[in-house]
């Protein structure tokens, strides 16, 4: 049986930056995806990524001169985080905690929360995405706003694409190719394992280091009544169930 979501990710941490362009490493996509909602968010708001994984979206609003906090679930991902604030000269708060967690860790409350990269789709039933929400709201201003990203699962169990090749990546001497390895389960409410398999080339010698990911898919409706339930009732969203992924924008 694999771990808990969260610890699937603490080993894998070290090597996360690869499934990223060096455009995306540096933040700017998701600074660019998320432009719409950050032109009109004041410049002394308070921001929360509560996913945020290797720091890729934190550091980048730091850089900006916004005042950001980052969490994560991973203590691997934490760290990792920590190292490339600390290279990048900046004095980011980076804690460790689930979605759950965060009223225990902030006392204040934020402006804007983001929850991107598919995070939510890691809550193993819809009562832990209720709690989670839940947990987030808490620490979300009355008049605050929650972005989520999330892949749209009915689509993609629908098309049931095996496999997602990325570009080769080059960093310090070290090539590596990521491959996405999908496994589709009869039942959508069934455990989905996706294999993310990585291929090193360095020095001409080959070399695979391979991590199951374990996701628990769910219906746009669901996360829609989850939203509501936890204190969200106005939800603006881009879902089209011909598209891959969506966002939803909860106040």
């Amino acid at each position: 049986m694999l771990e808990k979501p969260i610890r699937q990710y603490d080993d894998f941490a070290r090597d996360y930056h690869w499934l990223y362009s060096d455009r995306g490493l540096s933040g700017e996509l998701a600074l660019e995806e998320n432009n719409e909602i950050l032109s009109i968010t004041d410049q002394e708001a308070w921001i929360l990524d509560c996913s945020c994984g290797i720091g890729t979206l934190v550091l980048a609003l730091a850089k900006r001169g916004c005042k950001v906090v980052g969490a994560d679930g991973s203590k691997g991902m934490i760290e990792q985080a920590i190292s490339a604030a600390k290279s990048a000269g900046l004095n980011v708060p980076l804690i460790c905690s689930t979605w759950e967690e965060l009223p225990h860790n902030f006392s204040d409350r934020f402006d804007l929360i983001f929850c991107l990269a598919n995070s939510i789709g890691h809550c193993r039933s819809r009562d832990e995405m209720l709690r989670s929400l839940e947990g987030i709201r808490k620490v979300l201003r009355t008049d605050g706003k929650l972005v989520i990203q999330s892949r749209n699962w009915e689509y993609l169990r629908k098309e049931k694409k095996r496999l997602t090749h990325f570009e080769w990546r080059e960093r310090a001497g070290q090539r590596c190719l990521p491959i996405y390895v999908w496994n589709f389960p009869e039942e959508l409410d069934a455990v989905h394992i996706i294999e993310v398999v990585l291929i090193f080339d360095a020095a001409g010698q080959v070399s695979i280091r391979s991590y199951p990911i374990a996701y628990y898919p769910f219906r746009f409706e669901q996360l829609a009544e989850c939203l509501k339930l936890a204190g969200f009732p106005k939800l603006q969203s881009d879902f089209n169930q011909n598209k891959a992924e969506y966002r939803v924008i909860a106040l």
